[in-house]
């Protein structure tokens, strides 16, 4: 073979071989130019809602004092109304005279404007002294320093089971004030000697 035959030889392989990457470089371009433009993710939330976060925390302060803190495991949030939709709540009220209270539910909404938590679902408030008390619904206004329910209530207190049609709470003074339907159980002492 002459130099001359082995030079052109060189010249159409070369030419074959960017002729087979422009192609292979089309055909790519061509199907993502065809491909249908990636959906978005679909919202899980409402369209007033305007912000949806996992996990949130909410408090307030009294100068260094906290007075409450409110933490939810999911929460969606509307601006418009000022209130938050929350999932997996748990409130902590510091304030009363034996130490506050912890309460939790299922869901629940804070409205940032009027201080109001609302709670729903399996409600379970434990005082930090030992008084349990059991509702689906409740009500805890900050700005008065009360949690009430319209709701059935149960309440244990040592040998105190009662239940009882709506309640009132005041967290200063840990005064519970219920509303009609009361029925009481005091259980007795079994002593042995």
């Amino acid at each position: 073979m002459s130099m001359m035959a082995s030079k052109q030889i060189r010249q159409v392989l070369a030419a074959a071989i960017i002729v087979v990457s422009v192609a292979i470089a089309g055909t790519v371009a061509l199907k993502q130019f065809r491909s249908a433009p990636p959906e978005s993710a679909p919202r899980n939330s409402s369209p007033e809602i305007d912000m949806a976060m996992s996990g949130a925390s909410f408090s307030e302060m009294r100068g260094d004092t906290k007075l409450w803190n409110l933490t939810a495991e999911k929460a969606e949030y509307d601006k418009e109304s000022g209130s938050v939709r929350l999932e997996k709540v748990r409130t902590e009220l510091y304030e009363g005279k034996a130490g506050g209270m912890v309460i939790t539910s299922q869901t629940g909404s804070y409205n940032e404007g009027a201080r109001i938590v609302r709670m729903n679902g399996q409600v379970h408030i434990v005082t930090k002294r030992g008084m349990v008390m059991d509702t689906d619904f409740l009500e805890y206004r900050a700005a008065e320093g009360v949690v009430l329910t319209d709701r059935p209530v149960r309440v244990v207190d040592g040998r105190l089971t009662l239940t009882a049609q709506g309640m009132d709470l005041t967290i200063k003074d840990e005064q519970v004030r219920f509303h009609h339907q009361v029925h009481a159980v005091i259980e007795g002492y079994h002593a042995q000697r």
